[in-house]
């Protein structure tokens, strides 16, 4: 009983974490609403949905040495631990794949703005950049740069000096490694969560056996 309370300790102890990282995923995914690539936001929430669901439940089966709940627990780990594991094998490809989406993305709003003017100042706005490039992009075919290129629209101040393309990049890679190494940290404790909660549904299993007679 020692060894079993130990590690109950132990997996309480993790779920905590894990449920904080979870949260922290939600987070990451919510700031970056609106700043990177839809399918990606949906993945962090996803992601961070499961993983804190499972705390909770892990937490509710171990304290209650509820079998079903904890086996449930285990099966939603090596869920996560699949998925940390396909996410780091694919990090290279969605780093290109943002990459990509980027060097397309504000070139063709940018080809929407010389047609239509203003169809940029979501981008400038939001990313805080003013031009394809840089502000010398608007020296053709305009005196004078939009309003969404200075910050809080004042046009008196001094206008973004970085182009949306290499803006909107360096956003869209930052978010991607901090959700990086959310993927590395658990990696790191759902391999011991997950044998830690195979020990107990055994140990669990045994207990109900020894109660039933």
């Amino acid at each position: 009983m020692g060894c079993t309370g130990c590690v109950k300790c132990f997996l309480i102890t993790l779920n905590t974490l894990n449920a904080l990282s979870g949260l922290l995923l939600i987070a990451i995914a919510t700031f970056a609403l609106s700043k990177a690539p839809l399918a990606y936001i949906e993945f962090l929430y996803g992601l961070g949905g499961v993983i804190f669901v499972s705390a909770i439940l892990g937490c509710c089966g171990i304290c209650r040495e509820n079998v079903c709940m904890t086996a449930t627990y285990g099966f939603l780990l090596l869920g996560q631990l699949i998925i940390s594991l396909l996410s780091i094998f694919y990090i290279e490809s969605l780093w290109e794949y943002i990459e990509e989406l980027t060097k397309k993305d504000v070139p063709n709003k940018w080809n929407e703005e010389m047609v239509e003017p203003g169809a940029m100042d979501t981008y400038q706005t939001l990313y805080e950049c003013c031009g394809r490039d840089s502000p010398d992009d608007y020296v053709i075919g305009r005196k004078t740069l939009p309003s969404s290129c200075y910050p809080q629209g004042d046009t008196q101040g001094i206008p973004y000096q970085d182009g949306c393309a290499l803006t909107t990049s360096k956003i869209f890679l930052n978010h991607l490694s901090t959700a990086t190494g959310i993927y590395l940290y658990e990696l790191a404790i759902i391999v011991p969560m997950v044998l830690g909660a195979i020990y107990l549904v055994i140990r669990f299993r045994k207990q109900r056996t020894r109660y039933s007679y």
